[in-house]
């Protein structure tokens, strides 16, 4: 009788050992779960030095600084691409002068929201803003706000830094401009923005 009293009291020792060792890993995968759906700060400092904000204008250029939520409202096309090459320049034909223009040629992987796009398109801005808009670099990601080119600029797509955010580590999100949204936003997840962005565009 004594010997079976032992084994049970080892066998329900047992049991109450494994419940505590999977009510810990619960507690340790949640805290994992909850300081993944953000990067450190850290990170997203060492991050910027290979994706840079970009906060200042050309000399005697004045832009009104748009917030992303209010392009991506307003934008033909909400998407993620992914970086193929720079192109050549471009020119058009004004009465006055040529004005050159910067292109970049990306893959689009997927349509957020709006008008669907070819699976490459060119992404296009005035050469005056060279250093003042993103570098898109080859293998780099983004999301953006997005529209179709008319004219002279027929097959191209526009863009700025205000419509813009870095994918970085493959699911986060970092602002191209410093500004209040991006405070709220930088290091958040790609999920979490594309959800910000479905809000706005109902």
């Amino acid at each position: 009788m004594g010997k079976r009293s032992t084994k049970k009291k080892w066998l329900w020792l047992v049991i109450v050992l494994i419940l505590l060792v999977a009510f810990a890993s619960i507690l340790t995968y949640k805290s994992l779960e909850k300081e993944h759906d953000m990067l450190p700060p850290e990170r997203v400092a060492l991050l910027r030095l290979e994706y840079p904000a970009y906060n200042s204008f050309p000399e005697l250029v004045e832009v009104m600084p748009s917030s992303f939520l209010e392009l991506a409202q307003e934008a033909e096309s909400i998407v993620i691409v992914k970086v193929i090459k720079q192109l050549p320049q471009y020119e058009i034909n004004l009465i006055s002068h040529r004005p050159s223009f910067v292109q970049y040629e990306v893959a689009v992987e997927k349509v957020i929201s709006g008008k669907p796009t070819e699976d490459i398109i060119h992404l296009s801005h005035n050469a005056m803003f060279i250093g003042f808009e993103p570098e898109l670099k080859n293998g780099m990601r983004f999301i953006l706000a997005t529209g179709a080119g008319k004219d002279a600029h027929e097959g191209k797509y526009y863009f700025s830094r205000y419509g813009t955010y870095y994918i970085v580590d493959d699911y986060y999100v970092l602002s191209t401009v410093d500004d209040e949204y991006a405070e709220v936003m930088n290091g958040k997840t790609l999920r979490s923005l594309i959800k910000e962005i479905h809000k706005v565009r109902k």
